[in-house]
């Protein structure tokens, strides 16, 4: 396993990143418990209550404030109750299955430079390490790597909030190399979650940050050849495949970065959406006016 990762890739034209985004449609036959169950467990006894017609039609991010707030509301949260709070999502997070399925098995053999996914659970990488236990510390650390610009004392600052420069290194089928990154958070570390409004509004401040830092050299028809640090970053130069996510709205930093990708004009890359079902349903004409192009599959799972 090499200690020092680069990803270069040319940022126009043939060698700019080829990046699958995947959601919880490809981990249904992993035996993972369904959305409902985990919401379930980061729930709190005394919280708002809600009828389930009422909880469908609230986007997930407030949602999840509704049901993780105890009643009566307290005019500032404490210590303890932001504590308490990371405690029942790392319970609710440890029922998660690390399991990989026939719809994960394929992922190294699509010979993807990067893999996104948004799901917390380590799937993704069973599907390359088989045998492999990332609920393992000393694994997980075998196979890191951290990208981060910001240094400190020689080193790469560590992130334990927000996954934007960090991730695993994996080989593809034909081995070439894969970055695995869970651009949401990932199961052994709470604290990196994206579940509330808060912390996608704290994400989306991040991803500006890094899109807007870009530094460009060159005329806008040329490709050059640079060194990619963070997730963002991929998304805006590379050609993004999305299968098994449904791109619901409350996904609220993607859309964004759906937009970003659209005034980026020293990328060429492209979007593409696989869905089984044909209908151009409203959350599809969204996509469409994103410049993402629709694609129909029986490949893979539904969207989710």
């Amino acid at each position: 396993m090499p200690k020092d990762i680069t990803f270069t890739h040319q940022t126009r034209g043939p060698g700019r990143p080829q990046i699958v985004l995947f959601g919880n449609g490809l981990e249904r036959k992993s035996n993972q418990p369904d959305w409902n169950t985990l919401i379930q467990k980061i729930t709190v006894e005394n919280c708002t209550e809600l009828t389930e017609d009422q909880k469908k039609n609230i986007p997930f991010p407030l949602l999840y404030v509704l049901l993780s707030t105890p009643v009566p509301v307290p005019s500032a949260l404490s210590r303890n109750d932001l504590v308490q709070e990371e405690r029942r999502l790392t319970a609710a997070l440890r029922t998660l299955k690390n399991e990989n399925n026939e719809f994960l098995d394929r992922l190294p053999f699509l010979e993807a430079d990067h893999i996104f996914t948004t799901n917390y659970s380590y799937c993704m990488e069973n599907a390359f390490y088989h045998g492999k236990d990332f609920s393992r510390v000393n694994v997980r650390s075998a196979y890191r790597f951290n990208l981060n610009p910001q240094q400190k004392n020689g080193k790469p600052v560590r992130e334990s909030n927000y996954r934007l420069h960090s991730g695993y290194f994996a080989r593809n089928a034909g081995g070439t190399n894969v970055g695995l990154w869970h651009i949401h958070g990932e199961r052994s570390a709470a604290r990196s979650v994206v579940l509330g409004h808060d912390r996608y509004g704290r994400l989306l401040s991040r991803m500006e940050s890094i899109c807007s830092g870009q530094a460009y050299k060159g005329e806008e028809t040329q490709s050059i050849s640079r060194n990619f640090t963070s997730w963002p970053e991929l998304f805006l130069y590379g050609d993004v495949y999305v299968v098994g996510f449904g791109f619901w709205e409350c996904e609220f930093d993607l859309w964004w970065l759906l937009r970003r990708k659209q005034r980026e004009r020293y990328g060429d890359g492209k979007v593409f959406f696989y869905d089984r079902n044909q209908d151009m349903d409203v959350r599809k004409k969204l996509l469409s006016v994103h410049g993402v192009e629709m694609c129909c599959t029986g490949i893979y799972g539904d969207s989710e």
